[in-house]
């Protein structure tokens, strides 16, 4: 045992020693590194990252650049800071001075605009950049709806969750709708009557929406006068997408996934078919005259579900619980030093939110761009993309109707009485769900194609160089092929079993096809050069020129109840009608621009355009629209970067310039003529037209002078950057009806041409704030963006008679010096507090008497009178508010970044100093559908259920928030005068919603090698996940549309959960 121990002791003596040398041996080959990182300037990097190379052992240089770390002899540091290139330096001895070469800034990136690109430096317009990687981080099937909350100024409102249906509202700055580019051609899509809701979509907005988001290299938005190079159509400011091209180098092929699960964001929440017999009964008692119709020992059957007494959700009939789609792309890009190429090919499928699996959405596109040298100094770019789209839906008038028909259908009825059968309702002879039934009701089938096709050939003259001429042509060609089948069907009564009724629609057969045809072409010479170093020139000039076709063809039959096939030959040729038109058009313009600065801080930039326009009499077709802008780069003075050295970009802009917008009628400037299919006889003589319309010859486009001041700003390379616009529109020469129109006498059969009459203006701010930064293996960006804007009418040809300065007689339509953007309304100044009346004591002893108090009830708000006469009324009592569908003041929040192969981008969109309807006589409220929503409950009630309401001893009581809704009347919705507009019915719009949330990770390129694949990254995507608004509003989404039945009985937008992955081989 001794020998044990003495053996014990003298081999950990052994094991000790060794370890206490390996100790000091590691000590004296450690060493701790004392050292500054500066830029090529001698200037501190202030937090640039020190790292060991390989391991999470580092430290972040202080404000003067300083930092210590401790490492081993000979080991590799990574220093990295943004806005530098990265570093790696061997640890030779324990003070290192380390300098940091500057990246290529932002500053030095190429932006696209109008007939060219220029640095972003140089930029003397509001012009926001957008890459492919920020438009993708929102997964949209729609590019519209995935650049909201990501370019300061532009307004996007998404306000339906039909797939296919490119309703997104797009405003840039509260002007309108902005022209839209691509790849140097404006462009439009096709047009559509949808489900039996017109929809203009040769508007170019819709051409962007349509767009494969895959496709998209970058996107400008010229928010200016920059946008007057485009001149006439280009008055709400231009949208310039780029498109991706080949690039040299070894073939790139990529594939991506999206694989997408939607539910609605908002739904209303229905009572039971026993709370809603009850508020019937309860509306009816509180409207005079009218008895309860359900006696309590039914309502007692449905409460507790007793046989043969069960409820029907037409909800539920007609809605699924959630959608599927699913996107896929392919591309392949690559090229050598004579041709490069991209080529691409996507497939979208798009599942409805309706149960009978109507109004799926198919998009099929390809892509080819090839760029190929000629010769020396000639290259060629061709680009060709298709897309097809295919859609079957339910008839027209059929869709967005169809939940309003249910919320009509009294919940006793359920869809079908009999397998088949469906039930005959009485209210408006309609049955939803077999309205969404192609079998039964029919089907209306949409094949449409968009063809468009680029060829550009570049010259780089050799004999002065810094001078390139360029030919452009485009062809492109929309389609669509209608097939539209309505049946006349029967429906049963829910007692017997036998027809009660038809769909009032009768059996018709209808074919349509239209097309449209777009020949345009330009010739364009540029011309770049430095004269000194420190001067540098650019010009433009470009001639331009475009022809469109218009036709369209049209026929349809009604039939019997026998027939083999749905075509027009199988229907009655007694009933058969057609129809067409064909139209051609053609405008013309001259671009001219010139450029100048002087050492990259003097920026003077001046252009103009001259446009022409076929719609116009001779001598008014043709006008000119120039502009000019400034700019000074105070950052490069030595003065300025003496005092703030850290702040690389400071610049202050200013912009000036016109634009054109094309109005009236065509060709208005001939006298019109009319024929009304009968004759009109004048001395014995037949005559088949006559004249409708007088002669416009002097009628021309409005004018539109933008001005913007504007400040770029950056500091630290990108650290923190921004900008800031102040604008303003001033329109003029909008056409108007005359003054006078109303005095021509109705027996002349003609009316006054329009005239360039009215004026109005635009005001407004953006803002854009920018934050990026690297902390060891954890980096980050925020993008914060602002935007508000107004307008109003300057000036008109005839006022209203000014009875009062607050009264709707001056301020209805769109007066003078009345700010509103879109739509706006009355109320009236209810009491501080939103006081209510709380019994009918309370109503007649009120010392103001207004509306029809006599039929008033508690709950009705009160009202002050504020024009000091004692009478409430609509002479001064009432204020104008806002009721604007697109809010004026916007935000948008950007979060992106990655830690080590882990990435995420999150983006916020928010909308104020709005307010929405949720009015109660728009179709949503008491006694007008058969279904009645749970936050109606909140209402004045009598205190004891079957109460005498016009007793004056009843007691009554307040609802629960405290009570928010007035006593119920049945069908009366509006027992108060002039009080549509109440504090429950026009309520708060303000919303906050995280628009989109992306989680991604990125695999090892060790471990990809060994599976053959350059990159891989699986993603997590959701959109409209989380919003935050006023109560009332989240049963129907506050970025919806919903000032009619259709806020509650349309489509809802969709909240999306989606899977993906990217690879690339």
């Amino acid at each position: 045992m001794m020998k044990t121990n003495s053996l014990f002791k003298r081999l950990f003596s052994v094991l000790a020693g060794l370890a206490l040398g390996a100790s000091m041996l590691f000590a004296q080959n450690t060493v701790t590194v004392r050292g500054k990182v500066l830029d090529p300037a001698k200037e501190p990097v202030i937090g640039a990252a020190v790292m060991q190379t390989g391991t999470t052992n580092g430290a972040a240089a202080d404000l003067d650049g300083n930092f210590t770390l401790t490492v081993p002899m000979g080991a590799s540091l990574t220093v990295s800071a943004i806005g530098y290139e990265t570093l790696q330096v061997t640890v030779t001895s324990s003070t290192m001075n380390i300098t940091l070469n500057e990246e290529a800034s932002e500053l030095d990136e190429s932006v696209v605009v109008g007939y060219g690109s220029q640095k972003k430096a140089s930029l003397t317009s509001a012009i926001a950049n957008i890459q492919a990687e920020d438009i993708t981080s929102t997964k949209q099937a729609n590019l519209t709806a995935s650049l909201q909350g990501k370019v300061p100024g532009l307004m996007i409102r998404q306000e339906s969750g039909s797939v296919g249906w490119f309703d997104d509202a797009i405003s840039l700055r509260g002007y309108g709708a902005p022209l839209v580019i691509i790849d140097g051609v404006a462009r439009g899509s096709r047009q559509r009557q949808y489900w039996g809701w017109a929809q203009d979509l040769n508007s170019s907005s819709a051409a962007l929406a349509e767009l494969n988001p895959e496709d998209i290299e970058s996107i400008s938005v010229l928010k200016d006068a920059s946008a007057s190079i485009y001149g006439l159509g280009a008055q709400n400011g231009v949208i310039l997408v780029t498109t991706k091209k080949g690039q040299i180098g070894t073939p790139s092929i990529s594939y991506s996934t999206t694989l997408t699960f939607g539910v609605p964001t908002a739904l209303p929440k229905e009572t039971d078919i026993a709370t809603w017999m009850e508020m019937d009964n309860e509306m009816r008692r509180n409207k005079r005259g009218d008895s309860p119709r359900y006696s309590e020992e039914l309502i007692a059957h449905y409460r507790n579900h007793d046989p043969g007494y069960e409820e029907f959700s037409w909800y539920d009939a007609i809605m699924k619980d959630h959608t599927f789609s699913q996107v896929h792309n392919f591309s392949v890009r690559g090229g050598n030093q004579q041709t490069q190429y991209y080529l691409s090919a996507n497939y979208t499928n798009q599942d409805a939110i309706y149960r009978a699996n109507t109004g799926d959405y198919n998009r099929y596109g390809l892509t080819a761009n090839f760029t190929t040298k000629l010769t020396e100094n000639l290259s060629m770019t061709f680009q060709t993309a298709i897309n097809v789209t295919h859609q079957e839906m339910p008839p027209a008038n059929t869709t967005q109707n169809a939940m309003y028909y249910g919320l009509l259908t009294e919940r006793f009825y359920p869809a079908e009485v009999s397998p088949g059968h469906y039930t005959y309702n009485v209210v408006e002879h309609r049955n939803a769900v077999a309205l969404m039934v192609s079998d039964v009701a029919g089907s209306q089938t949409d094949n449409d194609i968009v063809f468009r096709n680029n060829m550009d050939i570049k010259y780089e003259a050799p004999f002065l160089k810094g001078l390139t001429i360029q030919g452009s042509a485009a062809y492109d060609v929309t389609q669509r092929n209608r097939h539209s089948l309505s049946l006349h069907f029967p429906l049963y009564d829910i007692d017997t079993d036998q027809i009660a009724g038809y769909n009032p629609d009768q059996n018709t057969i209808s074919e349509s096809w239209n097309q449209r045809i777009s020949y345009y072409g330009r010739v364009q010479a540029n011309y770049n050069t430095t004269i000194a170093q420190d001067h540098h020139i650019s010009a433009t000039l470009a001639a331009e020129a475009r022809i469109n076709k218009n036709q369209d063809l049209s026929g349809s039959r009604q039939y019997g109840d026998f027939y083999t096939h749905d075509l027009l030959s199988q229907g009655q040729s007694s009933t058969a009608s057609n129809g067409g038109s064909r139209s051609d058009n053609a405008t013309a313009g001259y671009v001219g621009r010139l450029s100048y600065d002087y050492k990259g801080k003097y920026l003077v930039e001046v252009m103009g355009r001259y446009d022409g326009n076929y719609r116009y009499a001779p001598g008014y077709r043709w006008n000119l629209f120039p502009s000019y802008s400034l700019g000074w780069r105070i950052s490069e003075e030595p003065f300025f970067k003496a005092i703030l050295p850290k702040v690389n970009n400071l610049k202050f802009r200013w912009s000036d310039g016109f634009t054109g917008q094309a109005q009236g009628s065509e060709y208005a400037y001939l006298t019109g003529y009319s024929t009304n299919g009968s004759s009109i006889y004048d001395d014995g003589n037949s005559i088949s037209g006559y004249a409708s319309q007088s002669m416009a010859s002097y009628l021309s486009w409005s004018k539109h002078r933008m001005m913007d001041f504007g400040l770029d700003f950056e500091a630290w390379r990108g650290l923190i950057g921004g900008s800031i616009d102040w604008f303003w529109r001033k329109t003029s020469r909008i056409a108007a009806n005359s003054p006078v129109a109303n005095q021509i006498p109705d027996f002349l059969g003609v009316s006054l041409p329009q005239q360039n009459l009215k004026k109005s203006e635009n005001v407004g701010i953006d803002l854009s704030l920018s934050h990026r930064h690297r902390i060891k293996d954890f980096n980050y960006r925020v993008m914060f963006t602002a935007s508000f804007a107004r307008n109003r009418a300057t000036y008109q040809a005839a006022e209203a008679t000014k009875q009062y300065a607050n009264s709707p007689a001056y301020y209805s339509g769109y007066m003078i010096g009345r700010w509103a953007n879109a739509r706006s309304s009355w109320t009236y100044h209810w009491l501080p507090g939103n006081e209510q009346f709380t019994s009918l004591d309370d109503i007649n002893s009120y010392p103001v008497r207004y509306g029809n108090m006599q039929d008033m009830l508690p709950g009705m708000y009160k009202i002050e009178v504020r024009n000091g006469d004692g009478v409430i009324d609509q002479n001064g009592d009432q204020y104008f508010t806002w009721q604007e569908t697109n809010p004026p003041l916007q935000f948008g929040l950007v979060l992106s970044g990655g830690w080590k192969n882990l990435d995420f981008n999150m983006t916020w969109s928010a909308a104020t100093l709005v307010n929405k309807s949720v009015s109660l006589s728009g179709g949503m409220g008491y006694g007008f559908f058969s279904t009645f929503y749970e936050n109606y409950l909140d209402r004045y009630h009598v205190a004891t259920s079957g109460a005498d309401p016009r007793d004056p001893n009843t007691q009554w009581v307040s609802g629960y928030w405290p009570a928010l809704y007035p006593a119920t009347s049945a069908y009366d919705r509006r027992v108060l005068t002039y009080a549509s507009n109440q504090p429950y019915t026009f309520v708060n719009g303000t919303f906050l919603r995280l628009k989109s949330l992306e989680i991604g990770y990125t695999f090892k390129a060790s471990f990809l090698q060994k599976i053959h694949l350059r990159s891989l990254r699986v993603y997590a995507n959701g959109t409209n996940l989380l919003t935050f608004c006023n109560k009332l509003l989240k049963p129907y989404d506050p970025e919806r549309n919903q000032n009619s039945y259709l806020g509650v009985a349309g489509t809802p937008l969709m909240k999306n959960f989606a899977i993906g992955v990217n690879l690339n081989f």
